[in-house]
């Protein structure tokens, strides 16, 4: 990994290490893993190339839910760290890390901090602090985070406002008092704080120190990057790509893309239609095999994240996130992704806090209406043409755009759970009981009680 890492690893010695991994963990599931052990009953395990992977078998998010421990290839007892998922989507499942798992998860953070610190800390200057504004329960990003910053020299600590030993009067407070120059947590929730620190007596950007923010948790458009940048006044990352189940396999480059830790990772892409592997570049869902023999490692993992994996000039394969493949919208008869809508909205980061939308339909032809939080001073005519006019020439429909002076507390946090449930309510479809809906109902309920 630190070789690869350094740029010392050649393609060629780069394919041939995942092909020798590949045969390694999938002959580990086979024998420890009481899931695998079934699943692959059968299968011809005899990898020669990586294309041979796609006569593997997948694994969907319904089988970690139904068989929780027996996917594991070992007992708990073996693990490092336990984690487990948040359940905003479904039953919680298990995550232990064995520590194998765990070194070559945080590693790959240290690297991608070190190179933020070496851009934007010279020596001798300001030294980085770094706040990671997440929930650490059973969640492994807080501690990865721990490790990685020890090793890159970073102080770092745990402010998350939502938290009862906390809460946002005296997380606004550390901020300031420890002039916090880098912070890592979700773009809705970061242009929330932007939004609700006068009333704590901070003003964004004004009289915080913050230099870098880096994202996490949710869905990171190009747009949305570059309005917490304009917002926070700082540089903005779209930091890592990944979930509890199956690590991290992006990380955030100087150059502001993120890239696919090809050493432990193979990431394919499906197509969305006929469910066949594109390959290890391209446009669909992304289908995810890890290549470390630990404790829980997933073969041909069905993510449902959209993806688009493109190879950059200087080899790296790069990947953009661009929504779940569930939360793709049909609007004026074609399915939309959750990032071009979100681009399409996002058109000027001076002008928007955030936003929200309706889908009505009448006699069959969809009409959006748009309620939008404006920034202080800003031109509400304005943005109500320019973004009506951007969604109408993106998806040949009537927009309707409204200024709002509070949006719901849903589409600050509904993200951590669907970028849809958080910001779409679809007046086309009749409303159902749903998991993920209740799940951003909860933590709606919880910002709001710590505020």
């Amino acid at each position: 990994m630190t070789r690869w890492n350094d740029g010392q690893v050649t393609p060629e010695e780069l394919v041939e290490w995942q092909t020798s991994a590949l045969r390694t963990v999938l002959g580990h599931v086979y024998e420890k893993s009481p899931f695998y052990g079934r699943r692959l009953s059968g299968v011809d395990l005899d990898i020669e190339q990586l294309s041979d992977l796609a006569r593997i078998p997948f694994t969907t998010k319904d089988d970690l839910r139904t068989e929780l421990h027996d996917v594991l290839s070992g007992s708990i007892g073996e693990a490092a760290f336990y984690f487990e998922t948040t359940g905003t989507t479904g039953r919680p499942t298990p995550c232990p890390r064995a520590p194998i798992d765990f070194e070559l998860n945080w590693l790959p953070f240290a690297h991608a901090l070190e190179r933020v610190v070496e851009k934007h800390f010279p020596p001798g200057g300001e030294r980085p602090v770094l706040a990671v504004i997440a929930p650490n329960d059973v969640h492994s990003a807080c501690l990865s985070l721990s490790f990685a910053a020890q090793r890159a020299g970073i102080t770092k600590l745990d402010l998350f406002p939502v938290s009862p030993t906390l809460g946002f009067a005296r997380f606004f407070e550390v901020l300031a008092e420890l002039k916090v120059n880098i912070l890592y947590c979700s773009p809705g929730l970061l242009m929330a704080l932007a939004e609700m620190s006068a009333a704590y007596g901070i003003e964004v950007p004004d009289d915080l120190h913050v230099k870098v923010l880096l994202t996490t948790g949710e869905m990171c458009t190009d747009n949305m990057r570059d309005l917490l940048a304009e917002t926070w006044q700082c540089a903005a990352y779209n930091f890592n790509y990944g979930s509890q189940e199956a690590g991290t396999p992006a990380l955030a480059w100087p150059d502001g893309s993120q890239v696919v830790l090809e050493p432990t990772y193979l990431l394919e892409v499906l197509d969305l239609e006929t469910e066949q592997t594109l390959g290890f570049e391209g446009y669909g869902e992304l289908c995810l095999t890890n290549l470390v023999p630990g404790l829980k490692p997933l073969i041909r993992y069905r993510t449902g994240d959209l993806v688009d994996i493109r190879t950059d000039a200087v080899g790296h394969r790069v990947i953009k996130v661009l929504g779940r493949v569930k939360d793709m919208t049909e609007i004026g008869g074609i399915k939309r992704g959750a990032a071009e809508i979100d681009n399409a909205i996002l058109a000027d980061p001076k002008l928007v806090y955030g936003y929200e939308i309706d889908i009505h339909a009448t006699d069959g032809v969809d009409r959006l209406v748009v309620r939008i939080k404006a920034k202080e001073g800003v031109d509400h005519d304005r943005i109500k043409a320019l973004v009506a006019d951007r969604l109408t020439a993106a998806f040949g429909v009537a927009a309707e755009v409204r200024i709002h002076p509070l949006l719901d507390l849903k589409s600050t946090t509904g993200g951590w759970v669907s970028w849809k449930t958080a910001r779409i309510k679809d007046l086309r479809a009749q409303v159902t009981d749903d998991i993920e809906v209740r799940s951003a109902d909860d933590l709606a309920r919880a910002v709001e009680k710590a505020i």
